[in-house]
């Protein structure tokens, strides 16, 4: 009796697998160079390689509001980020990122003495407040 051959299942292949996993890559650095900047209390000079326009704006805000209350950020966010969807055919390429951040490790301290700023009663923050969107 002959053996029995059977067709392995189709493996489905993301044709935009390794443009996503440069756009994740990217959207990495500029998230690294973004906690470096509030972590020093200076703009990191890779933020310029990653960021222009509005999202540039709102990094150097955001660090400016820092500066103005005398703290930086202590920690890590941990990201969960996703790309939704990506064009590579105009100029120039769009990709949509989706991010759910998780901020219990990064911390508001004080710029020079690195003791917490946070207040138990009021939790100021650069950023306005928006929906989670995360599951």
């Amino acid at each position: 009796m002959a053996p029995t051959v059977s067709a392995a299942a189709p493996v489905s292949v993301d044709p935009q697998a390794a443009e996503k996993a440069a756009v994740l890559a990217a959207y990495a650095g500029m998230g690294a160079a973004e906690v470096r900047t509030y972590a020093s209390g200076t703009l990191d000079p890779e933020v310029e390689r990653y960021a222009t326009d509005q999202a540039l704006a709102d990094i150097k805000a955001t660090l400016f509001w820092y500066q103005q209350r005398g703290t930086r950020m202590k920690g890590q966010p941990v990201h969960t980020a996703a790309v939704e969807s990506l064009d590579t055919s105009g100029d120039p390429r769009r990709a949509v990122v989706t991010d759910c951040v998780d901020s219990t490790g990064y911390d508001k301290v004080a710029l020079y003495t690195s003791k917490s700023s946070v207040s138990t009663a009021v939790r100021e923050s650069p950023w306005p407040s928006a929906p989670s969107r995360c599951s």
